[in-house]
């Protein structure tokens, strides 16, 4: 069995009834992505708002920049470090005009309530990425203007982001369609791999692999404006979300468990409530051994994916990052079992060490 990489096709029952779980804010509407979402957002801001800068976390994707961009919108970077826990060093300031918080990893203790409280006294409009929060104990703040989210990393969907209007409804119309080309792309693949990792079809990894990579460029070059497809809407409003939450939570909690004491790793964040449904548990290595870890893990099929490349921001994170997977599709067993890949590799080298 392998761990990791991206979802395959969704083969469960649709038995549950989500729709008053998704009912949040004034106007709720799920887009292509969460890049798609955050375009949405601005696209409805600008017209009847002039914004000339936007300030985001350092620790965050380059894709999220790209719509601010796209605009016109200067960006400017807040510093998300590591020191011993998750730090933020954010200046209240008057040259912004929007204020962007993430919820990081699914942690409730990482909300930006406080900033967020601050930068909405100082009438700043704040925007909320719940992408990792949308699972939590306390999945968003009600101050924030707008939420915005990416729903492709929790559950097997072909495309799904969220937007929602906390105060009004939008003034604009999102195009009733999908990228079609995409979610054909995107839906291959995922019975590519289903077919894979039932059937161990070796012929299929770099199938499915290349279009998932091929995927990730139609997103990049067309992704402005598109509603999710029906598909995915349907398994969003009909999936067992309390299962989602509770295996992680369980998972999240052997990973804790087994590695508390492990001398060579530090949690990115150190208290877990033990409520939260996480999205990864994140941490931290030094540089070289995190990643021979990780190529050793890889040789034994364990895909452990690391966040985020620094582009051109700057924080000391992603040089030591690694997030662990701790999603449904996996038993307790068998992350218990690839979280003793991990005990075992480090022995090896605090025998490396002692001798």
């Amino acid at each position: 069995m392998e761990i990791g990489s991206e979802f395959w096709k969704f083969n469960e029952n649709l038995d549950c009834n989500n729709l008053e779980f998704w009912n949040i804010g004034k106007d709720t509407k799920f887009t292509l992505s969460g890049r798609t979402s955050i375009y949405y957002v601005l696209e409805n801001i600008l017209k009847s708002k002039q914004i000339r800068k936007a300030y985001l976390p350092s620790y965050s994707c380059y894709s999220m920049a790209e719509p601010f961009l796209d605009l016109g919108i200067e960006v400017e970077y807040y510093d998300v470090y590591y020191n011993e826990d998750l730090k933020y060093d954010i200046d209240f300031r008057d040259d912004i005009d929007i204020f962007l918080a993430i919820n990081y990893f699914g942690y409730s203790n990482t909300n930006m309530d406080l900033y967020i409280k601050k930068f909405k006294e100082q009438g700043k409009i704040v925007i909320e990425d719940i992408t990792h929060s949308i699972f939590s104990s306390k999945r968003y703040n009600e101050n924030s203007d707008y939420l915005i989210g990416s729903l492709r990393k929790w559950m097997p969907i072909a495309s799904g982001g969220i937007v929602v209007n906390m105060n009004s409804n939008f003034e604009l119309e999102l195009n009733s369609k999908s990228n079609e080309k995409l979610i054909d792309i995107k839906k291959s693949a995922m019975q590519n791999k289903k077919d894979y990792i039932e059937n161990s079809n070796n012929i299929l990894k770099d199938t499915f692999m290349n279009q998932y990579a091929q995927s990730g460029k139609v997103l990049n070059e067309d992704y402005k404006n598109y509603s999710i497809d029906e598909e995915s809407l349907k398994i969003i409003m009909g999936i067992d979300i309390d299962k989602i939450v509770n295996s992680r939570v369980e998972n999240a909690k052997i990973i804790y468990e087994k590695l508390k004491n492990n001398m060579n790793i530090r949690f990115l964040i150190q208290d877990y409530n033990e409520k939260d449904g996480l999205l990864f548990v994140p941490i931290m290595l030094e540089h070289n051994l995190r990643d021979n870890l990780r190529k050793y893990l890889i040789e034994k099929k364990v895909y452990l994916p690391i966040h985020w490349p620094l582009e051109e921001k700057i924080n000391n994170i992603f040089e030591r990052e690694l997030s662990l997977i701790c999603d449904q599709r996996y038993t307790k067993k068998q992350i218990s079992e690839y979280i003793d890949l991990i005990i075992e590799y480090l022995k090896t080298i605090s025998i490396g060490q002692e001798e």
